[in-house]
């Protein structure tokens, strides 16, 4: 229904409304009636005039609300303009709230609209209208939005950043990334996100918790189908540059294969099937697709979980081939073997001279660090050291290998005792927690400072303890800091490593048990005690380790000369009790490769092949509680090939509980 892409003949006229001059960066809103033909055709034109009454007073009055600007309507299209990010996803919210309120209270059909808003600077004619690339994506990310469904442009996500609703309008907005989209008109595919509000009490609907009518879920069915063919169809087209029978590449196509003619077997037969779950079966292969096409220009934050999901479906050697450049979807993405001289002998173009800072690339660059917060020591630095790489163009996991080879231990350092340490320097690595939870929330980390001021004040003693509530509740670090954990031993295991307070070393004619002569952390000294007795060795090992909040402690096993294969044994205790708080992941075979981590489960784990499938095994404990002290032991056990006991004076390595 959405025809309002400039330069493709529409003849709608400017409002009136859209005589408010907007200068620099504008939000650009879509909306349009999902179905609408369909409908009129089906019930008349009489009940069609009735949805577009109803939809433009409820529209009318929201973008009203929200200091919107109408600049067009066309049929059952409107075409709107913010000044605020914010206030357009805001409105858009509110809108698909009173539209599910409507839907709810009246009998037989129901209204369905979609949404696309992309923020940037587009150019305002004299009449009030605006042109540009900017509208024409925003046209079409309104196409590509289903019925009660708002879609919104990368741009428009970091510019509003996090969204905070009051409890009784939903709590929480967030943005669940929709990957990548081919639009009409746009030569490189476009990320997209959804944006969804959680439900204030049990029963209210979020945007997608309605039940959607029978003509809205077929045609969503229909959208997803026709964008999971387009996916697997490119996905077929993928080849690896060096192996034209790469084994994971032709195992992932067979995939899409059987897929895509189910798919097309199906046609518009839903047969029970939602247009979610099309969706879903085809994100590792959007996925897949995203490493591939866009390996130069990714973030770290973006590559690290979609080369874990990827990694989870297809297996790490598609995932390394795709980050070597080695996959090709033939429109450019990686260079034949045979344009390479080719290419280092192409004259260099100049490079064009760089223009004036647009006001979306100012929106996304971290504010200056703040004197107000200097007696803070933690904050400080850990917020100096973010602000300083988030432009720098250093990739997350170069700069967190290169933090880590320098401070191993940071992660055992609790957040407000790191300024502590270092004569005040470790405090800086935490910077890599500051972006944890600024890629999770986009924008937090813009407004903490002025709100924990607002309610503390200046005074260190009580700003500090502010903002480290802040960071917790408002960063979920109870929630989310484990993923952190997984996120940092992904790349930093294991190379450089990170600092242990014990390990094993298994070899074929002794055990070899490594501890710390004392509890301090980060203590370079090493101690060993060598085991050679069949009953001693495999004995199992108790690490004993009183955790501060938000913080993590490490240990190893590894193989030495080791002939004969060995079973690994794991379980943990946290108070006493057992737990999963703990991640795991073998090395494998040399020191460059390694499994995905994964939580140690409450029962424990055995791990066979330790010599033999994997060169070792790398443990995170670690303590998301914010406040409390944990006291966590982790159990060992290398079983030897041949019969031992349980029982051994050596029952924990030498060395103080940690």
């Amino acid at each position: 229904m959405n025809e309002n892409v400039q330069g493709e003949g529409s003849s709608s006229q400017a409002a009136p409304e859209a005589s408010v001059p907007f200068s620099g960066t504008v939000s650009i809103f879509f909306s349009d009636i999902r179905g609408f033909t369909d409908y009129t055709e089906e019930f008349g034109d009489e009940a069609a005039s009735r949805i577009v009454h109803e939809q433009d007073t409820i529209v009318r009055s929201q973008i009203e609300a929200f200091g919107g600007v109408v600049v067009k309507t066309q049929g059952d299209s409107f075409m709107v303009a913010f000044s605020a990010a914010r206030g357009a996803i805001l409105c858009a919210i509110a809108i698909q709230r009173t539209v599910a309120e409507a839907n709810r209270n009246q009998a037989g059909p129901r209204m369905g609209i979609g949404i696309g808003i992309n923020t940037g600077e587009p150019i305002r004619q004299e009449d009030g209208d605006y042109i540009g690339g900017t509208v024409n994506l925003a046209a079409r990310i309104c196409a590509a939005a289903g019925p009660r469904q708002i879609l919104v442009a990368e741009s428009t996500r970091y510019v509003a950043g996090r969204i905070e609703l009051r409890r009784s309008d939903g709590g929480a907005v967030e943005y669940i990334d929709r990957g990548l989209h081919e639009l009409k008109g746009f030569p490189e595919a476009k990320r997209l996100f959804e944006v969804t509000w959680h439900p204030a009490t049990f029963g209210e609907p979020t945007a997608s918790a309605e039940a959607p009518s029978t003509g809205e879920e077929e045609f969503a069915f229909k959208a997803a189908v026709q964008r999971a063919n387009g996916v697997l169809t490119r996905v077929l087209g993928i080849v690896h540059l060096d192996d034209s029978a790469f084994p994971a590449l032709l195992e992932c196509q067979a995939k899409a294969s059987e897929l895509r003619l189910a798919f097309s077997r199906a046609g518009g037969d839903r047969r029970g099937a939602t247009a979610k779950e099309v969706l879903d079966q085809i994100l590792p292969f959007e996925n897949l697709l995203t490493l591939t096409l866009e390996r130069e220009t990714l973030p770290e934050e973006r590559w690290a979980p979609l080369d874990a999901a990827v990694a989870r479906v297809f297996g790490r050697p598609l995932v390394n081939a795709a980050a070597r450049g080695r996959l090709s979807t033939g429109i450019g993405t990686a260079e034949k073997p045979g344009h390479a001289a080719a290419a280092r002998e192409r004259v260099k173009e100049p490079e064009p001279a760089v223009g004036a800072r647009s006001a979306v690339a100012d929106a996304l660059a971290p504010p200056p660090f703040d004197e107000r917060a200097a007696g803070v020591g933690w904050w400080s630095a850990a917020y100096a050291a973010w602000s300083q790489w988030k432009p720098s163009g250093l990739a997350w996991a170069h700069a967190l290998r290169e933090e880590i080879r320098r401070y191993p231990y940071l992660l055992s350092v609790q957040l407000r005792a790191s300024a502590d340490h270092d004569d005040g320097r470790l405090a800086g690595g935490y910077f890599l927690l500051l972006e944890h939870v600024e890629n999770l929330s986009p924008g937090f980390m813009r407004t903490i400072l002025e709100r924990a001021i607002d309610e503390a004040g200046v005074e260190p003693r009580a700003l500090g303890p502010k903002l480290y509530q802040l960071l917790v509740d408002g960063g979920r670090l109870r929630e989310t800091y484990a993923a952190f954990v997984r996120d940092v031993i992904q790349v930093a295991v294991p190379t450089p490593g990170m600092w242990a307070d014990a390990g094993v070393v298994e070899r074929d004619d002794a055990t070899v048990l490594i501890s710390r002569p004392t509890a301090t952390v980060g203590d370079p000294q090493e101690q060993t005690v060598q085991l050679a007795e069949l009953r001693d060795r495999g004995a199992q090992r108790r690490f004993l380790v009183t955790m501060q909040p938000l913080t993590s402690r490490f240990f190893y096993v590894t193989s030495g000369k080791l002939n004969t294969a060995r079973d690994v044994e794991m379980r943990l205790t946290a108070n006493d009790q057992p737990s999963d708080r703990a991640w795991y992941l073998t090395v494998r075979d040399s020191l460059s490769v390694r499994s995905d981590p994964k939580l140690l489960p409450v029962a424990g784990v055995s791990l066979p092949g330790l010599g033999r499938h994997h060169f070792g095994v790398w443990v995170a404990v670690f303590n998301p509680d914010p406040a409390e002290v944990v006291t966590c032991e982790l159990i060992v056990r290398v079983k030897p090939p041949g019969p031992s006991s349980s029982a051994s004076r050596f029952m924990r390595p030498g060395g103080p509980a940690r």
